[in-house]
């Protein structure tokens, strides 16, 4: 074990290694990024929720800081570890901003691909959103050369639309969906049957061979490509006599089936068996079609109903649709 002296010396060294680079502009790599997820919707007192920070498409990942605030009103940091092989600086937390950082030594490789960085847990003080965001985070390569990304709020008009702001604010930094405008994200905005549908196909990265389509869906939309990949699929069986509709909005329950049939094909393991909707109020409105898919969804808690209710003849509105995308990517 190393002792306590040369531990302090260690961790000031990377924590001015950390601090002391100039940052770069932006997204150096467009399909770079963090992410956090939680395990929970909100906060309970006494009961933990716990934050998982990621590294998405990375390259050569040596060395980065994150800077996180919280509700310190509704949560209080517990604990935070890293599985990653290097050393890994306790959080520096004052007023509800927590600082984290991590740094590999000598000559090792750095991270790539799709890695959880460190896991955060904390410890609920009250009942309620603990409003956890990824503020910053500045990322090194084994050259030192460093990076930074910034997850400021990125649209104006999300207030009232708190319990989808994470996952909006999270998929939009990640250039998974985009706003109606810079500033503006329609988060009420109903969801067409195909704007949802090509979301879905683009953030699970699906592909196929398109060789046909319905018949409401030409080359020039620019939807086709898309489209025509969840038909071949299987995804998006159409309203009858090879019709799509793709601009009539999609209903909750639509939205959930297209789902769970995307998530089976992108091979996330789904419990086919389960038909259970008995908690919800408003189970027997559920077409019979649409039965398993929400069940399944349901269970997986990528679907988690409101008041009591699953509303699945509601139509789906944008926040709606960034929540279920975002839950999807991270089960």
């Amino acid at each position: 074990m190393m002792r306590k002296g040369k531990m302090l010396v260690v961790t000031c060294l990377i924590a001015l290694i950390l601090t002391a680079w100039t940052p770069g502009s932006g997204y150096a790599e467009e399909k770079t990024g963090f992410t956090l997820t939680e395990n929970k919707g909100s906060a309970s007192p006494g009961q933990n929720l716990e934050v998982t920070v990621n590294g998405n498409n990375l390259k050569d990942l040596f060395a980065y800081e994150a800077v996180i605030t919280f509700d310190p009103d509704i949560v209080e940091l517990d604990k935070a570890e890293t599985k990653l092989k290097g050393f890994f600086i306790p959080p520096k937390v004052e007023k509800g901003k927590m600082t984290i950082a991590f740094t590999k030594i000598g000559k090792e490789k750095g991270e790539s691909g799709n890695t959880a960085l460190s896991t955060i847990s904390f410890k609920g003080v009250a009942q309620g959103n603990a409003n956890i965001k990824l503020v910053s985070v500045k990322a090194l390569d084994p050259k030192l050369t460093s990076t930074v990304y910034n997850y400021k709020p990125t649209f104006d008009d999300l207030p009232g639309y708190e319990w989808a702001q994470m996952e909006i604010e999270a998929l939009a930094s990640s250039g998974i969906i985009k706003g109606a405008s810079e500033t503006t994200f329609s988060p009420g905005a109903n969801v067409s049957r195909a704007d949802f549908t090509s979301l879905l196909v683009r953030a699970l990265k699906l592909d196929a061979e398109v060789d046909g389509n319905f018949n409401d869906v030409g080359p020039s939309d620019y939807y086709y490509k898309e489209v025509g990949i969840a038909k071949k699929l299987g995804i998006a069986q159409g309203k009858g006599n090879n019709q799509f509709e793709p601009k009539k909005s999609i209903s909750r329950q639509d939205m959930m089936v297209v789902a769970a049939r995307a998530m089976k094909i992108a091979g996330k393991a789904l419990d086919e068996s389960d038909s259970d909707l008995s908690r919800f109020s408003d189970a027997s409105e559920v077409a019979a079609y649409a039965v398993n898919p929400l069940a399944q969804l349901i269970k997986k808690e990528i679907i988690l109903g409101y008041n009591g209710k699953i509303n699945p003849k509601d139509t789906a509105v944008r926040a709606q649709a960034a929540v279920i995308i975002y839950r999807l990517l991270n089960k």
